[in-house]
């Protein structure tokens, strides 16, 4: 199934994000907080450093939080946005990781290749260049382009609004790739999807008012409305559903 596809070589990306969704952030030496009502305009996170959020952070860089794997206890550091807390224009790197908890916002952000953003709280305007976007329930991403490589995963409670898809479909029409693009266990809401680019529906998700261009497609395995295929390709698998659809 798709969704055990999903579970291969970015299996422990899953496990180490939705771990980082649910522990307490490390106290550590590092540790550095921006507390509420204060603004902390560029810096870079490094060597395991936390930046724990409650404030507004503007223009930071997370090259740390992953490095050493997606699956490795090892772990710590990265950017903790907390319930009220803002981090705009950051740039996460590889081996970063930014969680932002529910309550917290985070615009204008640029995930690289080995970098990721474990979602509890509100993300706007996010570019994933290879790199990933996990969203959890409660969750809601708005305005995420999803490049080369990048991974946006949707689960369950999550809601993504007007995604552009760019990748994922490389390897040709319903290949075995479903570890980039746009992967829906929640809701995703008028998603583009351009030439490359793929959307895969679980059997949990529902895509919603969708526009498919030539050389994308979309993977139905659960329910999808009001998808517009204007010359891409929609693959509706056993169990899934579709209404609505204009070709």
């Amino acid at each position: 199934s798709e969704l055990a596809r999903s579970r291969g070589k970015r299996a422990g990306v899953a496990v180490a994000l939705s771990l980082a969704a649910v522990t307490p952030v490390p106290a550590l030496a590092a540790d550095t907080v921006v507390e509420a009502g204060e603004t902390v305009n560029g810096g870079t996170l490094t060597n395991h450093d936390n930046q724990i959020v409650f404030g507004t952070t503007n223009g930071m860089t997370i090259s740390t939080g992953l490095e050493y794997g997606t699956d490795n206890e090892a772990n710590t550091g990265g950017q903790w946005v907390q319930d009220g807390g803002t981090a705009s224009n950051t740039t996460i790197s590889s081996g970063g990781l930014q969680f932002v908890g529910a309550g917290g916002k985070a615009t204008d952000t640029i995930i690289n290749e080995g970098g990721g953003q474990s979602l509890k709280g509100l993300a706007l305007n996010t570019t994933l260049n290879g790199g990933e976007q996990w969203m959890h329930e409660g969750a809601i991403a708005t305005g995420t382009v999803i490049n080369d490589k990048g991974w946006q995963v949707v689960k369950p409670g999550a809601v993504a609004t007007d995604t552009v898809v760019n990748t994922g479909a490389e390897g040709g029409p319903d290949a075995e790739n479903g570890d980039t693009g746009q992967f829906v266990r929640g809701n995703a809401v008028r998603t583009t999807i351009n030439k490359n680019g793929r959307q895969i529906v679980t059997v949990e998700g529902t895509a919603n008012t969708t526009v498919v261009y030539a050389g994308g497609d979309q993977t139905v395995h659960g329910h999808a409305l009001d998808t517009t295929l204007n010359g891409g390709n929609q693959y509706v698998h056993n169990g899934g559903t579709t209404s609505d659809t204009v070709v």
